[in-house]
């Protein structure tokens, strides 16, 4: 993975100094591990591209463009949404039928570029849903067979930690919201008066920064 994504960024016409500092960042890496006060020696990893930093972020989008330039090459009847590395495909057709064949469709190409870069989809987190609201007038029991699993319809799928309802309703993702804020505000509040007793910048600090952006995400979303 780490070679491919090299050679993304220089087919990218990325500058050799960032070309280089990502090949730094990819490598000898070390980690150890600490056991009721015990702390373990260094050890070295291979890893991939490491989730937790701001950068893998981008690194993770320029590894993935070429698929993305790949579906939307086909000219047919789908809309790609990737955030690093979360892609979800919207196919759009008058037949539900056309449309999971073109799922299907799209799903070898994945696979083929998938072989060619090192890398795998979880098939078992395939979730499948229609945008429709009147249900009535289709098969809504047409599931797509993926080699060796069924992908079943779902009513509602969650995109970018946001709940979509396949009529498009907004209830089942309020209901969250609302279940998540009830968390992070006993959360919140456990932390103020156990920690910092009754500091309230600290606390306004961490609510703008955790809580609020949070909402806020989901909202543009």
């Amino acid at each position: 993975m780490h070679v491919r994504l090299l050679h993304i960024l220089k087919m990218k016409r990325t500058s050799n100094y960032i070309v280089k500092w990502a090949c730094s960042f990819l490598k000898n890496w070390e980690t150890s591990l600490r056991f009721n006060e015990q702390m373990s020696d260094m050890r070295k990893i291979n890893a991939d591209i490491l989730q937790r930093f701001f950068i893998s972020l981008i690194l993770f989008l320029f590894f993935n463009a070429s698929l993305i330039e790949k579906c939307e090459a086909l000219r047919i009847k789908i809309k790609v949404l990737n955030f690093v590395n979360d892609i979800n495909i919207l196919a759009y057709n008058r037949f539900i039928e056309e449309i999971c064949r073109t799922l299907s469709r799209m799903h070898d190409v994945c696979t083929k570029w998938a072989c060619t870069h090192d890398t795998t989809f979880a098939s078992e987190k395939y979730e499948l849903t229609h945008f429709i609201r009147k249900s009535k007038r289709f098969d809504m029991m047409i599931s797509i067979q993926i080699k060796s699993s069924v992908i079943k319809l779902k009513s509602n799928v969650q995109v970018l930690k946001v709940q979509l309802n396949m009529k498009l309703r907004w209830n089942v993702h309020l209901r969250q919201i609302e279940a998540n804020h009830i968390t992070w505000m006993l959360a919140l509040n456990w932390l103020k008066v156990f920690t910092w007793e009754t500091i309230f910048t600290k606390v306004r600090q961490i609510y703008s920064i955790v809580i609020r952006s949070e909402i806020a995400f989901k909202a543009s979303v």
